[in-house]
């Protein structure tokens, strides 16, 4: 049936001070991406930007999707139809049509910009932590806090990832004292506590068989060596990288979806990308001394890149190519723990 209000819709229903680097590791843009004001153009085109939108034609939503799709690629995680959706799930949603089906899926799509735009929607952002009060700030690379919340308690370690494949990250926690993992799927509740690695191990999080889903992992620093799970229960990799007194990292290094293992020496300022085998995939130096190392996509697409935090400033200083500092944002408080995240 075609609605009056729409002349096209959905179509597919299928189901810093950086030193010289030496990473070899390329960008690579992912199969389907485009910037939040691309998708705006489609959602004027589908549905006059109204996001909540249904008007029983069979599409949904700001974008038109359809509910097979919605149910197909993952949907359902966020709300039963996309109108009833925030206008960032329904656009993660769409990226996953976009990558799987080409711009092809919208009749709106020419002159948008929609097949050839390579920018993805929500790149990770900046975040900290407030040992004092517990509490977790949730920021973009713009510096603007985007929300809020208490979990855990004082002296345990902040968390944060995407427990449950939603493509946004949530918060969690990590006792040192007992190597409890608290995991929230709506920062509010603990969905999950799980015991993993032993008291005084670092804990970590990542996508270690490129599932979609964040787990847990921690990291010995008294042997440098890293223990990997893909079902948050069992240890599925135990690899050594680095040495005893490195800081342990983690990321999508090829930008594959898989993460691997890494390190940063705070003696010379210098990161190590690893894999799962615990070889070395490539090394920089980025920062100074004191800065705490971080990792994410800054742009939301291709490998995982490096940063670096001041905390006598509460400055991040983040990377798009390992090189040099493409964005420098002060967040927080200095004495606040840094985080990272898409929310």
């Amino acid at each position: 049936m075609t609605n009056r209000s729409f002349t096209r819709r959905l179509r597919a229903t299928a189901t810093v001070l950086a030193g010289t680097a030496c990473l070899t590791v390329a960008i690579q843009a992912p199969a389907g991406a485009a910037s939040v004001s691309t998708w705006d153009k489609i959602a004027q085109c589908e549905s006059t930007n109204n996001w909540s939108i249904n008007t029983n034609n069979g599409y949904y939503g700001g974008l038109q999707i359809s509910l097979s799709n919605w149910k197909s690629y993952g949907g359902t995680a966020y709300a039963a139809r996309p109108d009833l959706a925030t206008k960032k799930q329904q656009i993660l949603i769409a990226e996953k049509i976009l990558a799987s089906q080409g711009a092809r899926a919208w009749g709106c799509a020419p002159g948008t910009g929609l097949a050839t735009d390579t920018a993805a929607p929500y790149p990770d952002g900046i975040g900290a932590y407030d040992p004092g009060t517990g509490t977790f700030y949730e920021g973009n690379q713009a510096g603007a806090t985007l929300g809020s919340a208490k979990f855990g308690n004082a002296g345990w370690k902040p968390l944060a990832g995407d427990w449950t494949g939603k493509g946004t990250s949530s918060l969690g926690a990590y006792d040192p004292a007992t190597g409890t993992f608290y995991l929230s799927n709506d920062n509010v509740n603990t969905a999950a506590t799980i015991k993993f690695g032993n008291p005084g191990w670092i804990p970590l999080v990542g996508d270690w068989n490129g599932t979609g889903t964040s787990k847990i992992g921690a990291y010995d620093p008294n042997t440098a060596t890293f223990y990997l799970s893909n079902d948050n229960v069992n240890t599925t990799t135990t690899v050594k990288f680095g040495n005893p007194g490195w800081i342990p990292l983690v990321g999508d290094w090829n930008g594959t979806g898989t993460y691997g293992v890494g390190a940063y020496d705070p003696n010379t300022g210098t990161f190590y990308e690893g894999n799962q085998a615990g070889a070395t995939l490539g090394s920089a130096k980025f920062g100074n001394p004191g800065w705490t190392p971080l990792v994410g996509k800054w742009t939301g697409k291709g490998p995982s890149t490096i940063g670096a935090y001041d905390p006598s400033s509460g400055t991040f200083y983040l990377s798009n190519d390992n090189t040099n500092t493409a964005v420098t944002v002060t967040f927080g408080n200095p004495g606040w723990i840094p985080i990272t995240g898409n929310w």
